[in-house]
């Protein structure tokens, strides 16, 4: 009897060790780092003020993902328990300076996102995996080894990534992996490359992004300061006499110039630069740029019309190819509004929906007939949508020969894709979101046949001013809209999805609508 309940015992406590995985990573950092945690300490219902801790969170977190890098060669976490391990004790951490408690995984979503796996970005899972795609050294193990808190050397850092990010896209072969690709970048130059470390205020600034303190900043700065200052101000009064009638005549030079982007001084240069964020990997792209890419909207690639807008395939300078969406009725909104949509639709990262890889407001000297227009640019989804498949009869992409009638696998595998995307908009973001127009024409499928929502994000705007209670919220709303009212329940995705899976399965069209 004494031997069973020994042996009992064992075989709990080797299933309790399977089950309760611990972090790999050492999170004490989060305490010794000089973060600005006052971005993520106020609570607010402001989006943009979400975004920006968000932001920061994912910055922070990313460092640890670094140094796990530098200390076992893996870009991302073994697996899942590890990795809801990890984000548990982020927020435990996090927890400790006296921030919400459930900010992490409000920001991050499913612990899934840090796990590893062979179709992140180019097939690469440890260090090994990079060497042998990009060689043993590239641009950034030059530009981003040194201490980068200066402006000129995190500049040439941030440049040398983004072309190491194209070539990693280019040999992965799926555009709509360019973000995961950016961020293997980030980790590696900021865990391998960097001989400060990941945890250095430079490289925490500067390659991921991260907020600091000002009170940090002047403590390591403030001998440099001092000298700097002194020398300065007789620089700067000597330079004031001689610049003064050229301000004047600058100042008045740029009142008359127009702007071509979203009416701020600086936004003009951000275009130039093509800003990437960190959290979104949104690009403010020129005008200019997409009428190359599209062949001045040639209606040769022309690719698609919607209710919103029409849609043209374009390939980018460095060879990315892209889905240009040409939005309806601009003048319904201004651009405030405008950039705080696509900022929205920016944070929405789930494997499952089609990426926003940027947008554009022309400037009316570009467009003289229509005035301002407004693109949004997505990832391009070579295999077209599930319509395209399901009737070949009228699919865009059948007299290529190339589309094959799907099998019950693959149907099984895309109905189950659009259920992740679908909860994930309702449970994974705050406020939810409800697409309310599922249908075969809506999902979009990428390079390896994996479903992605579409269609997703004109009227988040609406929806917003619905909240708000700057716009009344109809009887039967517009698709699509987030969770704020007791009459919005998750079954309304309802009425549309057993159409969904009637065209999945059987190939009955819109009969049951």
């Amino acid at each position: 009897m004494m031997l069973l309940t020994i042996a009992f015992l064992s075989l709990v406590a080797s299933v309790l060790s399977t089950n309760m995985s611990s972090c790999p990573i050492d999170l004490n950092y989060i305490h010794t780092i000089p973060w600005n945690t006052s971005v993520c300490q106020s609570p607010t219902n402001s989006n943009t003020a979400n975004q920006i801790c968000c932001q920061a969170l994912l910055s922070l977190f990313g460092i640890g993902l670094a140094q796990h890098l530098k200390e076992t060669s893996l870009f991302q976490l073994p697996d899942l328990p590890s990795a809801s391990a990890c984000v548990l004790d982020f927020q435990s951490k996090l927890k400790s300076l006296s921030l919400p408690p459930d900010i992490a995984s409000t920001c991050f979503g499913s612990p899934e996102r840090f796990q590893t796996g062979p179709h992140i970005c180019a097939g690469i899972v440890t260090k090994q995996d990079w060497i042998d795609r990009l060689g043993p050294t590239t641009q950034i193990d030059t530009a981003c080894q040194a201490d980068l808190s200066d402006s000129s050397s995190c500049d040439a850092c941030v440049k040398a990534g983004f072309k190491v990010q194209a070539r990693l896209t280019s040999i992965d072969g799926n555009a709509s992996h360019s973000t995961e690709c950016f961020y293997f970048t980030i980790l590696y130059a900021g865990g391998v490359v960097n001989e400060y470390g990941a945890e250095s205020a430079g490289t925490a600034a500067c390659i991921f992004g991260l907020p600091l303190s000002s009170i940090s900043n002047s403590k390591g700065k403030a001998h440099r300061d001092l000298i700097n200052t002194l020398i300065g101000i007789a620089v700067v009064v000597l330079l004031l006499l001689c610049a003064l009638p050229w301000y004047v005549f600058w100042d008045n030079r740029q009142k008359r110039k127009k702007m071509t982007s979203f009416g701020t001084p600086d936004s003009e240069e951000k275009s130039l630069k093509l800003h990437l964020r960190l959290n979104t990997g949104s690009i403010w792209f020129k005008f200019e740029e997409l009428d190359r890419a599209t062949d001045n909207f040639s209606d040769n690639n022309l690719i698609g019309r919607g209710g919103f807008g029409v849609v043209y395939k374009g390939i980018l300078s460095d060879g990315t190819l892209v889905a240009v969406k040409k939005m309806i009725e601009p003048d319904s909104e201004g651009n405030t509004e405008f950039c705080n949509e696509v900022e929205i639709i920016s944070n929405l990262k789930h494997r499952n929906l089609v990426p926003l890889r940027g947008c554009c407001v022309s400037d009316e000297k570009y467009d003289e007939e229509q005035g301002k227009q407004r693109y949004l640019v997505y990832d391009y989804m070579p295999n077209g949508n599930l319509d395209d498949h399901l009737f070949f009869s009228r699919s865009s992409i059948s007299s290529s020969g190339n589309t094959k009638a799907l099998n019950w696998s693959q149907r099984k595998s895309i109905i189950i894709d659009v259920a992740k995307g679908l909860a994930y908009l309702h449970y994974g973001v705050k406020p939810s979101i409800y697409h309310r127009d599922i249908k075969a024409t809506n999902i979009l499928l990428d390079a390896e046949m994996k479903a992605r929502v579409a269609d997703f994000g004109p009227t988040i705007t609406d929806a917003l001013k619905m909240l708000e209670g700057d716009r009344e919220i109809p009887i039967i709303p517009d698709r699509p809209l987030p969770l704020g009212d007791d009459s919005f329940r998750s079954r309304d995705n309802t009425f549309s999805l057993p159409p969904f899976l009637s065209e999945a399965q059987l190939n009955t069209g819109g009969l049951l609508r």
